[in-house]
């Protein structure tokens, strides 16, 4: 949790300097729509549970000034888990992670929007667990590793403030739950709105028409 907390405060510092590389600061919020994979090993067999609506928020940094790719660096908040439901009930399972995300960011310049994708890596850090399947009988890993791809649309404006909206996938590469006899994986659907402020020139350029007199 330390090692995250300084990573976050380490951006936010390099940020500061407007180095040439930083392209843009922003920060993101959003909801999650998560469920889960269980995998029984003995006998073996798979259970999908119902998806969980949470909540996810984030701050990032957009590095590099190319027309068409980029590097995105994000520090998220997200809620995961599942409804697992049963002949006797329903019982909850919540998770709530920070990540450390990193995106190669293809983009394309339009005349008043930017369509774009994303894809990347997630490292995951377990803050909280609130688990009531009769199965779940451990925690969750305190770190894990999953996948995420998704795109949105940045509009187009002559301030220095971009607005977005993007909407992500996010499955477990990896189990988050080892237990004697399961395993357990997460995956999640976000839905997210954003802003940016952008250094340096205050339009994009690689497909904005310019006239000369």
């Amino acid at each position: 949790m330390k090692k995250l907390i300084l990573f976050s405060v380490t951006i936010l510092l390099i940020v500061q300097t407007k180095a040439q590389f930083v392209n843009s600061i922003g920060i993101t919020a959003g909801v999650s729509a998560g469920n889960q994979k269980f995998l029984f090993l003995e006998p073996l067999s798979i259970s999908r549970k119902k998806y969980i609506v949470g909540f996810n928020a984030s701050i990032f940094g957009e590095f590099f000034s190319h027309d068409y790719a980029r590097w995105v660096t994000e520090i998220q908040y997200d809620q995961k888990g599942s409804i697992d439901k049963q002949p006797e009930g329903n019982y909850g399972n919540s998770l709530q992670y920070l990540s450390w995300n990193n995106y190669l960011k293809l983009r394309y310049e339009m005349y008043s929007i930017i369509p774009y994708i994303m894809v990347g890596p997630k490292l995951e850090y377990r803050l909280t667990q609130g688990t009531s399947s009769p199965p779940i009988t451990g925690s969750f890993l305190p770190l894990h590793v999953s996948g995420s791809f998704g795109g949105g649309v940045e509009f187009i404006s002559y301030s220095r403030f971009k607005f977005l909206v993007e909407a992500f996938y996010n499955p477990d590469m990896m189990p988050a739950y080892i237990g004697p006899n399961l395993l357990i994986k997460n995956k999640n659907i976000q839905l997210r709105v954003g802003v940016k402020y952008q250094f340096g020139e205050q339009r994009e350029s690689c497909n904005t028409p310019t006239y000369v007199e």
